[in-house]
């Protein structure tokens, strides 16, 4: 009988070790940091004083606010539109929408703006070429990607899937009687939308704003790919510079994270004072599913609009890679002559480089989404069943990374775990912790949403029958949860192999994974091979959604998805 509290002691100390090192210890090494001076080593304020007299760093701050709110008005702006033509009206092809949409947000942001390079780079850009071939030489240039407007159009289509997925999810699941009764008083369309539906679907419009705007505060790869060349600077791009000047200024960009974390920290406080004041319940029996609106003669206009997001995101940024991927050189133009399957060759087999680093995210990922997932699961148990005093600081750190921007949390890593007595630097083990932190998140509300449909009546018996918590847990409460950990295992599996931020000052050589790889790859201007790689990647991803899809499905994972969505900042 005494063993088993000691094993409960065990692992609940386990779990309070593990959120300490994944959480509390690189983000307190950047604030530490922050205060230290990058020559000497020594307290100081200066940084603080450098990122707020500075006009190379303030630059690059105002960049990243109007950035992030010009990403943010065009997601919702579309988003939330197109939620609503989807869920709620007859326009033809909803679900082939939902599915592109999806595809849409498994796409890396930063292989997306690859893509638009090859269209509308101002010389050189397909979509430029052709419009020079039809209005003539003095056409002019119509598009340049290589700008801010450039940015925040890669940015917002690409985030248009946050928005879309939260509020339809919303709407879905809301129940209608509300709307219903309105119709049957005589309110039309439009007034009902705007006194019912917009009211009750306001937590997931506000939530996919904030979300949407994080996005556009925090994305790394597609400042870097389009608004780098033109020496137009954000907060992450400036980031990466301190760690590339000799020697890297580390002490300098610690204190220069504070205004994300503060920005990030800020609007979530924001949303929770916003919504706390509020109350968006209904009282009904069973949803059941809403009465179409028949659009009419609009269902058509409305489908034009709908496709605008895909043809952006996915049929023109996928078509113009392919079509690179499979050509020897891509200066030589589309012809049978030149059409290849050489760079796929070279990617999978003739490059030693890619095959390690699509091995290495293969494997990298699958560890740090099943330590996540582990970590969470164990994490939500301890918080739901109240395990210990203080179960609920337990579940505050765990969600802490969600107000922590990727590159941030890299930078804590760094700090933390490549001095001494660590020494993780060019380790895998430095890599899958900091995903697994980042996702952390994820994990935990998607395991928390799970334990909260499981009653705890076969716990309590288990344990009446002299069961401890670890035997009650392992084989009572995991075969209820089931199906369930294995969707949310993918669910944090898919955003960790397509994660720049997180990795690029953390990789070396040796732990390269297929985005940093594309990444650094881009530099060379060997679009051939990125187009390749970038192709493998999305493959990759669009086959784990594929297999991850039907999992979902069988656990009743929808109706936990605007919830994980909310608290985790992505739509599952």
């Amino acid at each position: 009988m005494a063993r088993v509290p000691v094993v409960k002691t065990a692992i609940l100390g386990a779990v309070v070790l593990l959120l300490a090192m994944l959480v509390v210890q690189p983000f307190g090494w950047v604030v530490f940091n922050s205060f230290h001076d990058d020559a000497t080593g020594a307290w100081t304020l200066n940084n603080y004083a450098r990122v707020v007299q500075s006009a190379d760093l303030i630059e690059p701050l105002v960049n990243s606010l109007l950035l992030a709110t010009a990403t943010a008005v065009i997601a919702v702006g579309i988003g939330v539109p197109l939620a609503w033509l989807v869920s709620r009206t007859d326009m033809p092809f909803r679900r082939s929408i939902r599915v592109l949409t999806l595809t849409a947000f498994v796409t890396p942001s930063f292989i997306g703006a690859t893509g638009w390079i090859l269209l509308a780079a101002p010389n050189s850009g397909w979509l430029n070429v052709l419009w020079r071939s039809l209005a003539g030489a003095d056409g002019g240039t119509p598009l340049n990607i290589y700008s801010m407007a450039g940015a925040v159009f890669v940015c917002g289509i690409y985030t248009v899937p946050y928005s879309f997925t939260m509020v339809s999810s919303a709407l879905d699941e809301m129940a209608v009687e509300l709307e219903d009764a309105a119709t049957t008083l005589g309110c039309g369309v439009l007034r009902t939308m705007l006194s019912i539906t917009i009211p009750l679907a306001a937590p997931a419009v506000i939530a996919s704003f904030i979300l949407s705007f994080i996005q556009g505060l925090t994305l790394f790869g597609v400042p870097a790919f389009l608004l780098t060349p033109t020496g137009i600077p954000v907060v992450t791009t400036k980031l990466a510079e301190f760690y590339q000047l000799f020697p890297p200024e580390i002490y300098l960009a610690a204190a220069y994270c504070m205004p994300l974390l503060l920005v990030t920290g800020g609007l979530f406080w924001m949303r929770r004072r916003y919504l706390g004041r509020k109350q968006y319940v209904t009282i009904s029996g069973k949803t059941r599913a809403g009465r179409q609106i028949r659009l009419g003669g609009w269902r058509w206009p409305a489908l034009l609009f709908a496709l605008l997001m895909p043809m952006t995101a996915v049929f023109l940024p996928y078509a113009a890679l392919l079509l690179v991927s499979l050509t020897r050189a891509w200066g030589q133009g589309l012809s049978w002559e030149n059409l290849s399957l050489y760079w796929y060759w070279w990617a999978i087999f003739g490059n030693s480089e890619t095959h390690t680093a699509i091995v290495n995210s293969l494997v990298y990922s699958t560890l740090a989404a099943t330590l996540c997932v582990a970590l969470g699961t164990l994490v939500a148990y301890i918080v739901e069943r109240r395990l210990m005093t203080g179960a609920s600081l337990l579940g505050a750190v765990a969600t802490v990374p969600i107000v922590i921007p990727g590159i941030v949390l890299s930078v804590g890593f760094f700090a933390a775990y490549t001095r001494a007595p660590f020494n993780l630097y060019g380790t895998p083990l430095l890599l899958i912790a900091a995903f697994a932190a980042t996702f952390l998140p994820i994990a935990y509300s998607h395991g928390g949403s799970i334990l909260k449909g499981i009653g705890p009546e076969l716990e309590r018996a288990a344990r009446s029958l002299g069961a401890g918590e670890a035997r009650t847990f392992l084989s009572i409460t995991i075969p209820l949860m089931g199906g369930g950990l294995v969707s949310g295992w993918f669910l944090v599996f898919i955003p960790i192999i397509r994660e720049l931020s997180v990795a690029v000052f953390l990789i070396t050589p040796k732990t390269n994974v297929m985005t940093t790889l594309i990444y650094n790859a881009k530099d060379g201007g060997n679009y051939e091979a990125v187009c390749a790689m970038s192709v493998l990647l999305l493959l990759i991803t669009l086959l784990l959604v594929a297999i991850a899809r039907p999992l979902a499905g069988l656990t009743g994972a929808r109706r936990t998805s605007r919830k994980t969505a909310e608290a985790a900042g992505v739509p599952s």
